[in-house]
């Protein structure tokens, strides 16, 4: 693996391991600029996030290519996690 895959693999790992919201925008960005470059500061997150999906887990489907940005979307903007963790 080079460098740049394992600095894109890592953040990839970042993003998906967030535990807060801030690490998964933080990682999020990180992502974006390592795989879209200067491209990414004229995108808005959402847009940047689903333009980073396509590039590194593209699907022949329509609608799996959509499913799989739509996840990576969620993800980034930490729609599914919580502010603060409570035990149970």
């Amino acid at each position: 693996m080079t460098r740049a895959a394992q600095k894109i693999q890592d953040q990839y790992d970042a993003l998906m391991f967030a535990r807060t919201p801030d690490a998964a925008r933080k990682a999020a960005r990180e992502l974006v600029f390592l795989v879209l470059g200067e491209t990414s500061e004229h995108l808005s997150l959402e847009e940047a996030v689903r333009e980073t999906c396509r590039r590194l887990r593209p699907a022949a489907d329509p609608r799996e290519e959509q499913r799989f940005e739509d996840e990576m979307v969620e993800l980034a903007l930490g729609a599914n996690r919580p502010h603060s963790a409570v035990a149970a």
